[in-house]
């Protein structure tokens, strides 16, 4: 009974996890290689026509390309804000509390809320952004525009447990090496990119890969700010899964683009997790 009592606590998860993911990715799975009518069931098998068909659609390509182009703007911008911010407000002062309260806000606010803000922030004529900054941009009908908006919607998003991951790592790294520079003559320049940035890298790594995990899965703030406009520059391939199959309902198609997306997560991961062995350090 005491081995088996591990598993008793993890159980009731197991059986969420049994239920809530594993099964519908599956029947998703499953799903790509048949024709569904609209209540779900199968018509007939098709294959891999529902793979040739998303494969062959311009559309498709459109959308991974869009995707690819968000992640390559927002995964450095995210990090390089978040890291700007931990850096700048990591060392414990009087009212720190209240900086760091403002920085985890977008934890507390609602993801279609914010998206929401944002739209009307970002609108050409009547926007904010636009008038504080003196500027003439039009955000939402210029497609570069429309992805740098998407962009910062999504650096907001993340920013908040983001930024509470690594200001907590930060504050918990060993304090003996640091000191130690110290001692002999290291300015915070050299402490900083030699001792923390090293000793920071699991928390950093982990940051890294959850950013890239939310660029590829981008989909909600899509829908609410732009709605894969203009001319679907900002559809993404999440995008273009929920159009697939709450709009058109041809539900064996979107099947296949999310067994396409869990392929492309998955290589990313195996690659990330290569770059973790090789280069990221853990203390033991």
């Amino acid at each position: 009974m005491s081995k088996a009592k591990p598993y008793l606590y993890i159980l009731p998860a197991m059986v969420l996890a049994l239920v809530f993911v594993y099964a519908p990715f599956f029947g998703s799975v499953l799903s790509s290689f048949f024709n569904v009518r609209f209540d779900g069931s199968f018509s007939s098998y098709a294959g891999l026509d529902n793979y040739r068909r998303a494969l062959s659609s311009d559309i498709f390509w459109q959308s991974l390309g869009n995707t690819f182009r968000f992640m390559v703007i927002f995964v450095p911008l995210n990090i390089i804000v978040i890291m700007a911010t931990v850096l700048l407000t990591w060392r414990r002062t009087k009212g720190d509390g209240v900086f760091q309260t403002i920085f985890m806000l977008p934890m507390a606010i609602g993801m279609s809320s914010i998206a929401l803000i944002f739209k009307y922030m970002f609108r050409p004529s009547v926007g904010i952004v636009n008038r504080i900054l003196g500027i003439d941009i039009q955000w939402t009908n210029d497609a570069t525009a429309a992805m740098f908006s998407v962009v910062f919607l999504g650096v907001f998003l993340d920013f908040g447990l983001d930024y509470l991951l690594l200001l907590a790592a930060m504050r918990n790294l060993d304090r003996g090496p640091q000191e130690a520079a110290m001692i002999d003559g290291a300015d915070e320049w050299r402490i900083t990119t030699h001792i923390r940035l090293p000793m920071l890298s699991p928390t950093l790594f982990f940051v890294l890969f959850i950013s890239i995990k939310d660029a590829l899965l981008i989909c909600a703030p899509v829908m609410v700010m732009t709605e894969g406009g203009p001319f679907r520059s900002t559809q993404t391939i999440v995008y273009q899964y929920y159009i697939e199959a709450f709009k058109n309902f041809n539900y064996g198609s979107a099947a296949a683009i999310s067994t396409i997306v869990f392929i492309l997560a998955f290589v990313i991961t195996m690659a990330a997790m290569k770059v973790d062995r090789g280069r990221i350090h853990y203390e033991n």
